[in-house]
């Protein structure tokens, strides 16, 4: 429900319940004075053969007096003391009597329930005679209808008009929210110069003023960190050149190794300064990109086998049967596999062994890291950006969780078979039920055990048969 139809809706009710309120007891006035009128009117019928008998108590002459009444004769009648009875009188009996031994005015009801009035007179002889005037049903309704369509026509009237004028008033307040939703929407998209129209009720224009302020605390914030990242881009640019410049002095394979690490770190810190200097505004029209998740690996995992061995490590890498392809960029996924390896030896001990699996588990495209240090304690808290337990950034999770989040899945913390962490990110719709990786999965998969990258390079055993 809207908030126009809110409002107009809760008007509508309102207006109802007031215009009722006096609505009501008018229609019941109305009926009350159609009532009271058909009694006078029926109180003067009666009055006027009163007055004949009070001039004579000849039956003939009270009929014809009774005759000369024309239509309310069909409505009044006499009963005599010597028990004529002059017209048709309808009340019972036990009523005349009662209305005789009280000597005054008294209203009855007849055996059809309506009401008559029965007026005794008292005679010169000692005797009474009464005369009955019945209250017509058609004089008790008369003008009722009339007056009740007249107050219904009213009340329809008026809650048009409160209606009319709460719709009125809400198109105005509408019309501000919708601005501000506009604006709100327009951000969530990344565009950071949208503003709200500061207009309509106090209240309205205090929200307006407050996103408006919002915003441009937000274009404040955003460039001040874009600035913070550029300018401590470029002082790495700096260190760099001067590494390079020393492993220029140095040959063999170590050397080389360095240099491609070194040259790896100056691309990414130039790919941040071109994305510093983009900016975020284009935020909400990202390009989805794509990549090959067993190539991407494949081709990453010989820098970190190499550094492995280096440090005496057993690392066994299984790729499975590609090309497997997931939403996420290339640089993404060198990244988010980076900063796992980066835990595994900056937080194991020197030797612990690790294992890299690139394939699909469970109908899923995944990457799997297993090692064999001390594992991970509260898995929820590690994930937690900014928040490590050592000496590092505690970035590393998060940056893998990032990107697993980006191409539609998840990241998933257990234990490995080693005892060690196990960390798995699902490229994919998360499953309900997470299985581990077991012997039968890389079977099901086609994985070899074996890393092509160690064949080619023709070392003497795998570093899966090594561990």
């Amino acid at each position: 429900m809207t908030l126009r139809t809110w409002q107009v809706r809760l008007s509508l009710g309102i207006a109802l319940l007031t215009t009722l309120a006096f609505a009501l007891p008018l229609a019941y006035a109305a009926r009350q004075q159609a009532v009271d009128r058909a009694q006078q009117l029926s109180e003067r019928r009666a009055a006027v053969l009163v007055a004949v008998l009070a001039a004579t108590r000849d039956p003939g002459a009270v009929r014809a007096a009774w005759r000369s009444t024309g239509d309310d004769s069909a409505s009044t009648c006499v009963r005599l003391p010597d028990g004529d009875v002059v017209g048709r009188c309808p009340a019972p009996e036990s009523s005349v009597r009662e209305a005789v031994k009280r000597s005054r005015t008294f209203r009855a009801r007849t055996t059809h329930g309506q009401e008559v009035l029965l007026l005794p007179v008292g005679l010169p002889e000692g005797r009474t005679a009464v005369v009955e005037s019945l209250v017509r049903v058609d004089e008790q309704t008369d003008g009722v209808a009339a007056a009740w369509a007249v107050l219904a026509a009213a009340v329809a009237a008026l809650t048009l008009i409160a209606v009319m004028g709460a719709d009125r008033l809400s198109r105005r307040l509408v019309r501000s929210s919708a601005d501000l939703v506009r604006a709100a929407v327009a951000v969530g998209r990344g565009e950071l110069g949208a503003r709200v129209r500061v207009g309509g009720p106090r209240e309205v224009q205090e929200v307006a003023a407050a996103f408006n302020t919002m915003t441009d605390r937000i274009i404040g914030l955003v460039q001040a960190e874009r600035e913070f990242a550029a300018d401590l881009s470029h002082r790495l640019r700096t260190p760099l050149t001067a590494l390079k410049l020393d492993l220029d002095l140095f040959e063999g394979r170590d050397a080389d190794r360095l240099r491609a690490a070194v040259t790896a770190l100056d691309h990414e810190v130039t790919d941040l300064i071109g994305r510093t200097r983009a900016g975020s505004g284009d935020t909400g029209a990202s390009i989805p990109q794509e990549s090959d998740l067993t190539a991407v690996v494949g081709a990453r995992m010989p820098f970190w086998e190499a550094l492995a061995h280096a440090q005496g490590r057993p690392c066994a890498v299984t790729v499975a049967p590609g090309p497997l392809g997931i939403g996420l960029s290339e640089d993404d996924l060198v990244a988010a596999l980076d900063a796992l390896l980066g835990n595994v030896f900056q937080h194991t001990p020197p030797g612990s062994g690790c294992e890299v699996y690139a394939g699909v588990l469970d109908g899923v495209p995944s990457l799997v890291v297993e090692d064999a240090g001390p594992g991970i304690t509260g898995s929820e808290t590690v994930r937690v950006r900014g928040l490590s337990g050592g000496e590092s950034s505690g970035l590393g999770l998060d940056i893998a969780a990032r990107a697993a989040e980006n191409a539609g899945g998840r990241l998933v913390i257990g234990t490995a078979r080693h005892g060690g962490a196990r960390v798995e990110m699902r490229f994919g719709q998360p499953e309900p039920a997470h299985r581990r990786w077991s012997p039968e999965d890389r079977r099901r998969s086609g994985m070899t055990g074996r890393c092509p990258t160690s064949e080619a390079r023709g070392d003497a055993a795998s570093p899966h048969e090594a561990w």
